[in-house]
């Protein structure tokens, strides 16, 4: 027999074993009719939840210090195990580039159309493309943007603004008001005056700046809220854990998440949000490991709460993705023997350095505010014992002056986890969606293919 009769022949083995397993259109991803129960029909909700810069090394590490270190499970992969959701490998690509910045892969999904790095829903040969916001609001549906980035940053933007550039911000934060998004929750303030604010207030928006008075704010479905928490960025979910003065301040992403979800619930018409998880992305440039595990962690919180609502409402589209990678974030396998050789010692040593990551709590960018960066000599290695737990020696202190890459090498040795840049990364990307529509999704999606795709769940006109 020959090599493609042998490779044909277990070919159909396997398919017939397949479909033993699976059913005759079984599959455990695909289009709509394969088997996959509840991935039909009309979405009257779209919930689009985005761990910003989050390759599958970020998502993998979480997942990790959640099982071996918290004991517990992660929402998202207890997505995977419980519910027929559909996963995808997504492409990331910009028109102008192979690895794309948020501006750009917001507009994809947020437009339908690929734009160049750096602009919001704006051709490259020129004219304006009509964000999502505009065709759902025209369609009589709400639409929300929840970020731990300034709520006027690249990702929310790509769904609600037309500019030439994502650094203008201010131009964004009047665009929302003209447009009339219907909840907005995040970060900067510095983006909205006094006038500013007054006018979202004149305009009917329900305006809070603080956790308590976001925890009062009663759900009224016609009643649009406007939220902004921090000057800048929200802070780093490792700060705000352990920093008393920051958690009275700043709600987590899952209480700013069931907040706009407790307004847009009884929107007649159905609603579209968007949840951005947009610190794993700063982490990633920064190349804290700490701060990039705390973040995607309270991203997955922010999944937990979008599942009961979903549990609840099971007319609701899920999508969870990231817009692309940053900082090749890995864990790397640490043996006990040096020389790394083939023998019983093999990577018997990653739990442990894998461990110590639990002793972190704060990020590298709070320790930089705080005067930390200027310290050196024995007064740097008491600081970063008392903030990571890590016992330093001389060399290791000099090293580490300045927090910076003398730093990361350190953590990198002590825990295994390192970075392959400070930059946004082009791999393939994890995408996954659950509910109505969900079974339009192929195993291997475009980012700008997924504008269309969410507008055909909402039965609408593409």
């Amino acid at each position: 027999m020959s090599e493609n009769q042998t490779s044909r022949r277990d070919f159909l083995r396997a398919s017939v074993l397949t479909s033993a397993l699976f059913g005759a259109e079984g599959a455990l991803t695909g289009k709509e009719g394969r088997g996959v129960a509840g991935n039909g029909g009309e979405a009257r909700n779209v919930i689009l939840m985005v761990s910003d810069g989050m390759n599958h090394g970020a998502l993998s590490l979480a997942r990790q210090y959640q099982g071996l270190v918290m004991q517990e499970e992660s929402n998202w992969m207890r997505l995977y195990r419980e519910r027929p959701v559909v996963r995808c490998l997504a492409e990331t690509f910009s028109a102008n580039s192979c690895v794309t910045d948020s501006a750009a892969a917001a507009s994809a999904w947020g437009g339908g159309r690929r734009v160049n790095n750096g602009v919001l829903n704006m051709l490259p040969e020129g004219g304006e493309v009509v964000p999502m916001h505009a065709k759902l609001q025209k369609a009589g549906k709400k639409t929300g943007l929840v970020t731990t980035a300034t709520i006027t940053h690249a990702t929310p933007a790509g769904f609600a603004a037309n500019v030439d550039s994502r650094a203008d911000e201010g131009v964004i934060a009047q665009q929302y008001l003209d447009r009339r998004v219907d909840v907005l929750l995040g970060g900067g303030q510095k983006f909205f005056g006094e006038a500013l604010r007054a006018a979202y207030e004149g305009a009917g928006y329900e305006v809070v700046t603080s956790r308590r008075a976001l925890r009062r704010a009663k759900p009224e479905a016609m009643k649009p809220i406007f939220g902004v928490f921090a000057e800048g960025h929200l802070p780093f979910s490792i700060d705000r854990n352990h920093v008393e003065v920051i958690a009275e301040q700043v709600p987590t992403l899952a209480e700013m998440t069931e907040a706009a979800l407790g307004r847009l619930k009884e929107a007649a018409g159905g609603f579209f949000l968007l949840v951005e998880g947009a610190r794993i992305d700063h982490a990633g440039h920064a190349n804290d490991a700490a701060a990039s595990i705390h973040d995607q962690l309270a991203f997955d919180e922010a999944i937990g709460a979008v599942l009961a609502f979903v549990e609840a409402h099971p007319d609701t589209l899920l999508i969870v993705t990231t817009d692309h990678g940053c900082g090749g974030i890995q864990m790397n396998g640490v043996s006990a023997d040096a020389n790394q050789g083939f023998g019983p010692g093999l990577y018997n040593a990653s739990h442990a350095s894998f461990d110590r990551i639990r002793g972190f709590e704060r990020s590298m960018e709070w320790m930089k505010q705080n005067g930390i960066d200027a310290l050196s000599g024995e007064k740097l290695g008491v600081a970063l014992r008392r903030f990571t737990g890590l016992e330093l020696t001389v060399e290791e202190v000099k090293m580490a002056q300045g927090i910076k890459a003398g730093w990361q090498e350190i953590v990198k040795g002590r825990t295994g986890i390192g970075w392959t840049s400070g930059h946004h990364t082009g791999e393939l990307v994890e995408f996954c969606a659950y509910g109505p529509g969900s079974g339009s999704f192929p195993a291997f999606v475009r980012n700008f293919e997924v504008h269309d795709l969410i507008l055909k769940a909402f039965r609408m006109a593409m």
